[in-house]
């Protein structure tokens, strides 16, 4: 399950681990148009938009069944960005301000988180400092007279907080393969460039389209802009930033994207690493960066051997203009609020409208601490821990245990009684699932240590940059300490942006093999201890249910109960589950929420789509153990949990681009593959909401 928006998942290791949901084709014999004419009679409203539900019109739970039970709720909103995830995630906020601001809260990491929040949301103490506190950054880079100086200045985090060189440093601490299974592999791969996309993509050459232009220009505008605020004639500012992106255009043209299956093939002893660097001093480079224990690095042999090459005395200039442009653009967010909005107003894309979420200014400020200055810093393992100790409890854990456990222990009579998987399969499928990690809201908390990073408060006259810088470091420090630690697949890092426990979230790893239930999504309406039976099973339950269904959906399925990718179920099962697989694909390419749209890519939606059934699936067993069960709670509460209320530029976006199907999507295709909801409501054929047996598409 994700909120809304999307995380965006940016690093090899999570991109290995949390997008593993691909998608089948979909195999359809039908024309362009019969699928229209079948997407435009099923007659459901897109009740996701704005003034999509109109008060004077009735929908009958029979024909559209997230239009009829969030009817009310979607007239009292109008025309509000809103639903229940944004509802949870406010809440949320509003707790993680209170984490940071409240002196009675006990424990070094709330002492060290109110120290920080103290130096980022004082507007007036950051604005009195102006850009002063980068300027000592910016003159020692512009020291360095040689490479041996600049050698030592790439490994100095003092002077370097930022770690910048021609090389990154991740470790793989939440996948690993089966050539090494119990070693957490270092990843040594290309530095951070400036004319780089959130997808990776590089921008050095054929500048030419709209989209591209205007990213040059937006960070072209942003180096500038600092660079003279520093003080620089703009002559020489244009000539740093030129030299720059020489710099970064030859390491750009050295790079080579590196898939899952290079991985084993890239890893290298630090012996063979340092024999294919040749001159340039990786080893000592990792060395100075705490990496001492990294026994195997996985390496670009094609890269690495042109490091001697991009780091030679006659490329000295261009790599410090390289240091001074990607220091002005990393720090600029954490100087004084002018600055800060420049950086802003710079990056307003001139071709794409902005999405309003809705937001009030004292939430976008909120947002802005806790989403960017703090979760996007090893801060983030301060604020987890604060949040949960003091706003989580063992009642709520073992509650969260027990539903859980529940989910697994009736996916154990699904898969037990599954027709289509023979019993080779129906105990493989069984064998995963049972040993599947249980991880609620505590992350591993014990390796937190900020007294190795420390900073000085305002008191002690120190500034957010230092701040910010000391987070930094602490990051690097970080992922030297888990590259000496042995693969643990019950290890949940506090310092992971894209796993954090204070998101509004759950998650399942298929290469832990472990679901992760977070502490940010455990807020009304989608979990409370006062909720009914039904309304939990119909909330959290459900999204439970969907996160282990990802253990056996089309990217769940590759990997085995060890969380090592392998061909576990049988050929013929693998043959079945591909062929329903893309009847789930045909179904939703079928359909076209709203005039204009299209039709679905279905292909693009299998993973999510299969999860939302068998979260369903899951979640009606328990049901059915229950005498006078409430039914039409449950399944009202699960309409609930799904709606939303947003502009159409923001559904055109979830659209075209989100592997989830549309909320409301997501209630009406789940709900109508099912025999009890069928008899709650009295559906028949010829209404909205029938689906002939025949073509229901639930995978298990």
């Amino acid at each position: 399950m994700k909120k809304r928006p999307t995380i965006v998942v940016t690093s090899l290791v999570m991109a290995f681990v949390l997008t593993a949901c691909a998608a089948a084709s979909s195999g359809t014999a039908e024309s362009f148009q019969d699928r229209l004419n079948s997407a435009l009679s099923k007659g459901w409203v897109d009740s996701d938009l704005y003034d999509s539900v109109k008060a004077d019109k009735e929908y009958r739970p029979q024909d559209d069944f997230a239009a009829a039970k969030n009817k009310e709720w979607k007239l009292e909103i109008g025309n509000e960005y809103s639903g229940v995830f944004q509802d949870v995630s406010d809440l949320v906020l509003e707790k993680m301000k209170k984490a940071a601001t409240d002196e009675s809260l006990p424990g070094e990491e709330a002492e060290v988180l109110r120290k920080y929040y103290a130096l980022s949301s004082d507007w007036d103490y950051r604005n009195s400092q102006g850009v002063e506190p980068l300027k000592p950054y910016i003159a020692d880079i512009e020291s360095i007279s040689s490479m041996d100086e600049l050698y030592a200045f790439f490994g100095d985090l003092e002077r370097n907080p930022l770690a910048l060189a021609p090389i990154t440093v991740d470790v793989m601490d939440s996948y690993h393969i089966e050539e090494y299974p119990d070693i957490n592999l270092t990843i040594v791969d290309t530095p951070k460039l400036s004319l780089q996309a959130p997808n990776g993509k590089f921008y050095y050459d054929k500048l030419n389209s709209a989209s591209t232009l205007e990213m040059y220009e937006q960070v072209e505008n942003r180096v500038l802009y600092m660079l003279e605020t520093l003080g620089y004639p703009e002559s020489d500012a244009k000539k740093i930033f030129k030299n720059c992106l020489k710099w970064e255009k030859a390491v750009a043209s050295s790079t080579v994207d590196m898939s899952l299956e290079d991985v084993a093939k890239s890893t290298k002893t630090r012996d063979e690493a340092a024999k294919i660097a040749g001159k340039f001093p990786l080893i000592k480079l990792l060395d100075d960066w705490g990496f001492s224990n990294a026994e195997y690095l996985v390496i670009s042999e094609f890269y690495t051997k042109r490091l001697a090459g991009l780091c030679k005395k006659s490329n000295l200039d261009e790599m410090k203009d390289y240091l001074i442009v990607n220091y002005c653009l990393d720090s600029a967010m954490c100087l004084d609020r002018d600055t800060l909005d420049k950086m802003s107003e710079f990056s307003k894309s001139k071709t794409q409208q902005p999405m309003d979420f809705g937001k009030s200014e004292q939430q976008r400020e909120d947002s802005l601490q806790f989403e960017y200055f703090i979760g996007h810093t090893a801060m983030l393992g301060a604020l987890n821990k604060t949040y949960v100790e003091n706003y989580f409890d063992d009642a709520t854990t073992a509650e969260l245990t027990k539903m859980t456990e529940d989910i697994i222990d009736a996916y154990n009579v699904i898969f037990a009684e599954e027709p289509w998987l023979s019993d080779e399969g129906k105990a493989a499928c069984l064998d995963k699932l049972n040993n599947i990690g249980i991880h609620i809201a505590y992350q591993n908390f014990e390796v937190l240590d900020y007294s190795k990073t420390p900073f000085k408060s305002k008191e002690e006259g120190g500034s957010f940059l230092d701040a910010y810088y000391a987070m930094q470091r602490y990051s690097v420090n970080h992922r030297a300490f888990l590259a000496g630690e042995k693969f643990r697949k019950d290890y949940w890092d506090p310092l992971g942006k894209d796993t954090s426990t204070t998101t509004t979230n759950a998650f399942y790893n298929p290469a832990t093999n472990g679901i992760y239930i977070c502490a940010g999504i455990c807020e009304p309406n989608s979990y409370s201890p006062d909720m009914t039976y039904e309304e939990k099973l119909g909330g959290l339950s459900a999204i439970i249910g969907h996160e282990i269904t990802h253990g056996f959906d089309s990217g769940g399925s590759l990997y085995d109960k060890n969380g090592i990718k392998s061909s576990w179920l049988p050929y013929n099962d693998q043959v079945a589950f591909v062929d329903l697989n893309d009847k789930v694909a045909s179904y939703y390419s079928t359909l076209t929420p709203f005039p204009g749209s299209g039709l679905y890519n279905g292909a693009n939606l299998t993973g999510e789509a299969t999860a939302d059934m068998g979260g369903l699936k899951a979640t009606l067993y328990l049901a059915s153990k229950v005498p006078d069960f409430d039914y039409d709670l449950f399944f009202t509460s699960y309409a609930r949990l799904w709606r939303v209320n947003m502009p159409l530029e923001a559904e055109k976006s979830y659209f075209s681009g989100d592997s989830h199907p549309l909320a409301f999507y997501r209630v009406n295709v789940g709900l109508q593959q099912f025999d009890e909801f069928y008899e709650t409501y009295g559906i028949v054929e010829g209404d909205g909401m029938y689906l002939e047996p025949e073509k229901r598409i639930a995978v298990w």
